[in-house]
């Protein structure tokens, strides 16, 4: 997410890199640039790499990172600098590095569309169409141009569930323990069905940590959305004010009164897979995807079981809710894009982010090329190294651990084909023309949607309340520009 303004620097750049396309090296793509005989005389150019973490910095960060050198020095004469930040201070931190302009190359965000609108990012659709083909063709043609803002890319979103499903989750030993019927409940209020066998066999936990959920394209920041998932018309329209919406509260609150859902919801910041380990929930609302209950089994050292209720649905916000940027100041933006055009086809570098260095955090399974399980004498809490598979580029090539469904990126890349696609797939809101409203408007969703979409709330009192805010930050506004843009991008593109 970075930008710069020497455009005969860039220029020269472009045509140094253009020359060099045809070099290829493994399996990288071959538009990705210089490699290293053609760039011996060259200093590697060193890439910061900011990324979030929750919990402790893998002790073994470092040991991946040198690895990771070792191919990219070879390749695209690049060295890589990671640098983990805290996830819960992550905006703020990348916000101080750009403002002093401290060197930043490259960062993962999860709120893309802002960043655009607040100049952090450089504009790399030309440079990827020169020299970053392997991105444009991992992530397939519609996907990418979900990332186009004024027709222009910022940023390549990680291939990973690019649709999502929701449903709840539950310890699959309680499931079994009290004889629950998961084939009972087709909607989300069934799931009272669930919450209220907790409630009377689990004296000492409650059912669950909700999410917020519903059929909406949220049209990048849900101030303005699409209904039924973007697949009927194209009129935006105030989700808060929506009879929909209401009944969501309503629904919420009278779990939160029946004491289904945890107390603390709307201050509690523990995860989903704290509060189950620690025995505090039996289970938790969530967005889904193929594997998801294994990937969740995994992490909470439980077996977990999952019901969904809402189907598989892609939008724009789906795509680009985990988005790896240039930063606008980057020294060299051509360079990053080279680095990044690994990380989509390069699966050596994807399994380092992912897993590490083989033999010493995972062994191959029997032999097989795949499948990975960890060495003798190391588990999850001693492995020394872990990553996030749906945050460092591309997923689908990523080894499957041991438990896994070992077809389980295939099915992924099949859910991510064959998802309800919205009508808005690749119209991305540009929110500089009424960013003093967003930001307005966001400060009140801060405020007060959290508490009422917990229940915490009564919702006859305070949503009114709620909705006046909003119209007095602008929302109103905000809708107006965003069905202008949507518009007209509806006529651009032909959609029907």
């Amino acid at each position: 997410m970075k930008k710069i303004g020497w455009i005969t620097l860039l220029l020269s750049l472009m045509l140094f890199v253009s020359a060099c396309s045809g070099n290829s090296n493994g399996n990288i793509s071959k538009n990705v640039g210089n490699t290293g005989t053609d760039a011996v005389s060259e200093e590697p150019y060193e890439i910061v790499y900011a990324f979030p973490f929750w919990g402790s910095v893998p002790k073994d960060l470092q040991l991946v990172q040198d690895e990771i050198n070792k191919i990219t020095k070879e390749k695209i004469n690049v060295t890589l600098k990671l640098l983990p930040i805290n996830g819960s201070t992550m905006d703020n931190q990348i916000n101080m590095m750009m403002v002093s302009d401290e060197k930043l190359d490259l960062f993962l965000m999860f709120n893309y569309s802002t960043q655009v609108a607040n100049g952090k990012l450089y504009p790399i659709g030309k440079i990827m169409e020169q020299n970053g083909k392997g991105i444009i063709d991992a992530l397939g043609k519609e996907y990418y141009n979900a990332t186009k803002i004024k027709s222009e890319s910022y940023g390549v979103p990680s291939i990973r569930d690019m649709a999502q499903d929701h449903g709840y989750e539950i310890r699959k030993d309680l499931v079994e323990k009290h004889n629950i019927d998961l084939s009972q409940v087709k909607t989300f209020g069934d799931l009272e069905k669930i919450f209220r066998i907790i409630k009377e066999k689990e004296p000492n936990m409650v059912a669950m940590k909700p999410s917020s959920i519903g059929s909406i394209d949220t049209l990048d920041n849900s101030l303005g959305v699409l209904m039924n998932n973007g697949q009927t018309n194209f009129e935006v329209v105030n989700w808060f004010a929506t009879d929909e919406y209401k009944q969501f509260l309503k629904t919420m609150r009278k779990w939160y009164q029946e004491g289904y859902i945890l107390k603390d919801a709307a201050q509690n910041k523990e995860s989903n897979i704290t509060l189950i380990k620690a025995g505090k929930i039996a289970g938790a609302m969530s967005h889904m995807k193929p594997g998801f209950e294994a990937q969740e089994s995994r992490a909470i050292g439980k077996e977990m079981v999952a019901v969904r209720v809402i189907p598989a649905t892609a939008q724009t916000s789906t795509v680009t809710n985990v988005v790896l940027g240039v930063a606008a100041n980057s020294e060299k933006p051509e360079k990053v894009v080279q680095f990044l055009n690994l990380m989509y086809t390069d699966k050596d570098i994807v399994n380092l982010f992912d897993w590490g260095i083989e033999g010493k955090h995972y062994v191959k399974l029997n032999g097989q090329e795949n499948v990975i399980k960890y060495p003798d004498g190391v588990d999850v809490n001693n492995a020394g190294y872990s990553g996030a598979s749906w945050m460092h580029g591309n997923q689908l090539l990523s080894y499957v651990f041991e438990g896994d469904d070992p077809e389980i990126y295939k099915k992924l890349e099949e859910f991510n084909q064959t998802a309800l696609r919205s009508k808005a797939l690749g119209f991305s809101f540009d929110a500089d023309p009424v960013k003093a409203e967003v930001a307005a408007c966001m400060a009140v969703l801060e405020q007060y949607r959290l508490p009422l979409e917990v229940g915490v709330l009564d919702v006859d009192k305070t949503l009114p309340e709620f909705l006046k805010k909003l119209e007095d930050a602008g929302i109103n506004k905000i809708i107006q520009e965003k069905q202008k843009q949507l518009d007209l991008w509806v006529k651009e593109n032909n959609v029907k």
